[in-house]
């Protein structure tokens, strides 16, 4: 394994990193896998422009041309990364049904990514670095968006409709503040993750927002205001 590099091939300096203990792999385990972890962990922490191919590929315990050999290239390695990030939000497009069910499955997928939190805070960095438009994330982040409105407001249309959501029920306003609760709670995990619970504080901030909506007045627990 070549040592560590003191510098990147886009000139930027290393941040110090804290230890990290070396993983043994079984012969024949997916190299791409083992590429993806370490990426997912170096974006993180360092962001795209400072993350660098060789400190992704001393970590993966491989070579510069192996990494280059799956992806190609820095940029399409973080989109890919961005696509995995991606996956446990898709159930929740693809499965809605009422506006409660929305909701429920919602929270359900928070509470499920946290069985990776790497990746939830490594889509905590996005939400910053999305700003920027040299940022190759940028244009899909915004595509995503979009699709998720298109997905998810005639839900809640449909929940108006039969009578499940007050009248008045500014549908598109509501799933934007869904994903502002969620992009919100999930900022101040990464900030503190040992003293935030972030399934759970988001699930208590759905279901204040599902019952301000709701005819009978009741939230995701089902029995509470009538």
């Amino acid at each position: 394994m070549a040592p560590e590099r003191t510098d990147s091939p886009d000139g930027t300096s290393p941040s110090r990193r804290r230890p990290r203990p070396r993983r043994r792999y079984a012969p024949g385990e997916d190299t791409r896998e083992r590429i993806l972890t370490a990426a997912v962990d170096h974006f993180s922490r360092y962001g795209y422009t400072n993350t660098s191919i060789a400190r992704i590929a001393t970590d993966a315990g491989i070579s510069d041309a192996a990494v280059i050999h799956h992806f190609g290239t820095k940029k399409e390695l973080f989109l890919t990364a961005v696509d995995v990030r991606e996956q446990p939000f898709v159930p929740v497009v693809a499965q809605s049904g009422s506006a409660r069910e929305l909701f429920e499955q919602f929270v359900s997928s928070v509470r499920e990514s946290m069985a990776h939190p790497e990746l939830v805070r490594f889509r905590a960095v996005l939400n910053g670095e999305a700003l920027l438009e040299s940022n190759p994330a940028s244009e899909r982040l915004r595509s995503n968006m979009s699709r998720i409105l298109a997905a998810l407001v005639p839900v809640l249309e449909r929940g108006i409709a039969d009578g499940e959501l007050k009248p008045d029920t500014d549908a598109r306003q509501v799933i934007l503040e869904l994903l502002a609760l969620n992009d919100g709670v999930r900022s101040q995990w990464a900030t503190l993750p040992d003293e935030i619970d972030l399934p759970a504080v988001f699930a208590t901030a759905a279901d204040a927002l599902l019952a301000r909506i709701s005819v009978d007045g009741r939230g995701l627990s089902r029995d509470g205001q009538q």
